[in-house]
């Protein structure tokens, strides 16, 4: 004899009643629907009004962030500009009275010479200062054109607004330049070219 399933549905003040086919139900009608129905729409109101109160608060924040955040982006990039001007300057062993010189790699081999304005600063730990003269500035050029695969080449140093900051010398031909406040520069050292042979 085969049992029958009876499930019965439990409703919120202790009530009981029979439920043959649990997915047949539907929400309370009359007085009781509409009290659901109110219920409903009152939580669809709430949420509502609680999204519309977050994207509020959030257009405040970012607002009240903005001055904050374009303050920390102040630094502005500058860029190399190939040259022949200053590719035959350091050929030449023409030695600029108003730069300041470093070098980045090896003394005897750099991987690339740099000269500043004076009325700039060089803000790097990686590029050295180097007290230069025609017959050194000569013999380095000549190791560097000699060792490595890529003749160097000569470039201006120029700021965002095209401004020349000062002149680079390297088989590298891009590098990142940053201008900072107070006229402080920061060029990025060139990564070591690839060998020729040693001289």
């Amino acid at each position: 004899m085969e049992k029958s399933l009876n499930l019965e549905f439990i409703e919120p003040f202790g009530k009981h009643r029979p439920c043959k086919n649990f997915l047949s139900l539907r929400p309370p009608q009359g007085n009781d629907g509409l009290d659901f129905r109110r219920d409903i729409m009152f939580k669809k109101n709430l949420i509502i009004a609680w999204a519309t109160d977050w994207f509020f608060f959030a257009s405040i924040i970012l607002a009240l962030m903005l001055p904050v955040l374009s303050g920390c982006s102040s630094n502005t990039y500058g860029r190399l500009q190939s040259s022949h001007e200053v590719t035959q300057a350091f050929q030449n062993h023409q030695i600029f009275s108003d730069h300041l010189y470093y070098y980045s790699g090896f003394q005897r081999i750099p991987y690339g010479l740099i000269g500043i304005d004076n009325r700039y600063r060089l803000r790097s730990s990686r590029w050295r200062p180097i007290e230069l003269n025609p017959t050194m500035l000569n013999q380095l050029i000549y190791r560097m054109h000699h060792v490595y695969s890529l003749e160097p080449r000569g470039a201006w140093i120029l700021d965002q607004e095209g401004k020349r900051v000062g002149i680079w010398y390297s088989s590298r031909y891009q590098t990142t330049v940053i201008m900072e406040k107070d006229g402080q520069v920061v060029v990025v050292t060139p990564e070591p070219p690839d060998l020729r042979g040693i001289p």
